[in-house]
């Protein structure tokens, strides 16, 4: 393993992890400081991670067709983590999670059919400018339950509402990926 798979390696390890912790401290209804605090830095890691892994593999020269299926393949277990995660706690509407995890397992599926075509399909424009929707909306998904134990009960409500907001676009997002991946795969298999 080179080191930028193991950077991304350490966002799927961390993913159960931040599960746990999100839904047991969010059921309690209140968190506790050391709780919000280890949810942020799981959470800002493994985003920074993702941002990582791409930078060291290309500084490193250590950029291949594994990595370019490895690293999709951990960003989306460690965001339908934390979407699931939002489900479960009342936080995200379940349509959007499912619209997120239906786009993620249809680019899959397109993923293995450019493989066999011979073609590893690195990330698109567009699912770069997903990750940052989808981590801006992660953001203020812990920042609703943290504001609900932390913050007054007005500004808590405003947080939950840009919240919501957020999850719409990753909605609208996840829809415009998956068009756009069609897009590029059916290029792709035309020149083939």
């Amino acid at each position: 393993m080179n080191p930028a798979t193991i950077v991304t390696a350490l966002r799927i390890a961390l993913a159960p992890a931040f599960y746990l912790l999100f839904t047991t401290s969010a059921a309690s209804g209140t968190i506790g400081v050391l709780p919000a605090i280890s949810l942020v830095l799981l959470f800002l890691i493994m985003e920074v991670t993702d941002a990582l892994d791409g930078a060291v593999a290309r500084r490193m020269n250590s950029v291949s067709d594994f990595g370019k299926l490895f690293d999709p393949f951990a960003d989306s277990l460690a965001r339908l983590t934390y979407f699931f995660s939002f489900v479960m706690t009342g936080i995200m509407p379940g349509w959007v999670f499912l619209l997120i995890l239906y786009r993620d397992l249809v680019v899959s599926f397109i993923r293995v059919l450019a493989m066999k075509k011979g073609v590893a399909m690195a990330a698109q424009l567009s699912g770069k400018i997903k990750a940052i929707v989808y981590a801006i909306a992660g953001g203020a998904g812990i920042a609703t339950v943290l504001s609900a134990s932390f913050l007054p009960k007005t500004l808590a409500d405003t947080i939950g509402a840009v919240t919501d907001v957020t999850f719409l676009l990753c909605a609208a997002t996840a829809v415009w990926t998956l068009i756009d991946y069609s897009l590029a795969y059916r290029r792709m298999a035309e020149k083939a």
